[in-house]
């Protein structure tokens, strides 16, 4: 077998796995839904939240360590810096939120911390809009990306809501890089032999 047909080989079963595993956060948000005690209420929404938004911070650390951060322009990785800042302040306010009326039914409006972690969750939302639509276009502009492919990363960062499923348009346009790279095949190979 030649190397350049082990190479594909490589790079088709790595781009199945990485695609795979964009499905994470919403299956961890199940799993947080389900696990969480009763009574339910306006808190294991937030709870939630926490977990698919977790998760997908989690990812995204882990998909920009495997593409290289050294990889990517400054503007990209300023953007990119943005909306996962915007990401942690969505975990801490919806945390908190969750935790200043933990097991109330409905929604009270009030509690320690009610009111500020609203408003830490909305600055993070507000950061993850301006991080995502920055990292598309200027990935676009900076030809990282074909330029179809940014504008659909734009649209994904408000389609799915940014509170509900936040930088979805940057996990695509990461999970591209990391499985449409030749170089990190032939990486593997090296690694291998």
């Amino acid at each position: 077998m030649t190397e350049s047909v082990q190479t594909t080989r490589i790079r088709e079963r790595r781009s199945k796995w990485w695609w795979t595993l964009a499905a994470l956060p919403p299956i961890v948000a199940v799993l947080t839904a389900s696990l969480a005690p009763e009574p339910h209420g306006h808190w294991s929404e937030h709870l939630t939240s926490v977990g698919l938004e977790t998760a997908q911070l989690a990812l995204l650390l882990v998909v920009v360590s495997m593409v290289g951060w050294r990889t990517l322009r400054l503007l990209v990785v300023i953007a990119f810096t943005v909306a996962i800042i915007g990401i942690a302040l969505q975990v801490l306010g919806n945390y908190q939120v969750a935790q200043s009326i933990w097991r109330t039914t409905g929604n009270p409006g009030f509690g320690d911390g009610y009111t500020a972690g609203h408003s830490r969750e909305e600055i993070g939302t507000l950061l993850v809009i301006v991080g995502g639509f920055s990292f598309a276009f200027f990935a676009g502009v900076l030809r990282q990306v074909p330029a179809w492919l940014a504008a659909v990363a734009a649209v994904m960062v408000i389609i799915p809501p940014p509170f509900f499923w936040p930088a979805a348009g940057v996990l695509m346009l990461m999970l591209n890089d990391l499985t449409s790279r030749p170089r990190a095949a032939a990486a593997d190979l090296a690694i291998e032999a």
